[in-house]
């Protein structure tokens, strides 16, 4: 059963105009599998009725203090709502958790291999924050680029979490020391030997981005693929989350005002 609580804005960190990282503290703190998301509305006085809401991926993983990481792009009216509304002690609240984005339970061998664009590290990061508590982050291996180093997130934590060669970072739009220059390629993954029969792969970022990797590495005989990607429909009716996995398809409508 889904866990519905207020959650209160303690901290926001900007990466670039149109990206916020948001650390919330939950009012009830529950266990929620690293991977889901969440239903965040703004509304603080829930009826009967689940008030209009976003689908965001939970970007941490489960913690004791009960801190929550959302990352939020503002693509259309209710994000820019959330951008004017959530500072810094403000209250909103969640529905957690969805999803079946999940690392592995039946392997705990397997390497996990994640390649993520953009925003699409949340999901990511709720991964390598639990992998290192439990003392298996050597099995996680990163790919991730961003236009700039100024949109990527998470990235400190990262090298705090995971093995420095399990994690690849690109910059798409600018050259800098410790970083690849050029967009995420099949060739940069073929290259580190991974064992495609064995290795799960997780994918998540823009349509084309998810769809290209899937397909490549299909090609390469990987069979275990997981792929969860993000449309954003700014003047459309309808913003529209897909995910998919190997052999699940389905779709969550976001309704936008």
């Amino acid at each position: 059963m889904a866990t519905i609580s207020k959650a209160e804005v303690v901290s926001i960190i900007e990466h670039g105009v149109d990206v916020r990282e948001f650390i919330f503290k939950l009012e009830k703190n529950n266990y929620f599998d690293p991977g889901t998301f969440l239903q965040l509305t703004l509304e603080t006085n829930i009826g009967n009725r689940w008030p209009d809401s976003r689908n965001f991926s939970i970007a941490s993983a489960p913690n004791k203090e009960g801190l929550m990481r959302l990352i939020i792009g503002r693509v259309g009216v209710y994000t820019t709502r959330i951008f004017n509304e959530l500072t810094v002690g403000k209250t909103c609240t969640f529905k957690y958790s969805f999803g079946d984005f999940l690392i592995p339970s039946f392997d705990s061998k397997g390497d996990i291999i994640c390649i993520a664009g953009g925003t699409g590290v949340a999901p990511f990061l709720s991964f390598a924050e639990y992998l290192h508590g439990v003392g298996q982050s050597s099995r996680m291996k990163l790919f991730y680029s961003a236009k700039n180093s100024s949109e990527l997130i998470g990235v400190d934590s990262l090298k705090n979490l995971l093995p420095a060669k399990n994690l690849h970072l690109h910059l798409t739009r600018e050259q800098k020391d410790g970083f690849k220059n050029g967009r995420i390629t099949i060739e940069d993954i073929v290259k580190q030997n991974f064992d495609f029969g064995t290795s799960h792969f997780y994918i998540c970022g823009g349509e084309s981005f998810t769809k290209g990797f899937k397909d490549e590495l299909s090609k390469q005989g990987a069979e275990a693929i997981y792929t969860f990607f993000l449309l954003d429909c700014i003047d459309l009716k309808y913003q529209t989350i897909i995910y998919e996995s190997r052999f699940i398809s389905w779709w969550i409508w976001d309704k936008v005002k």
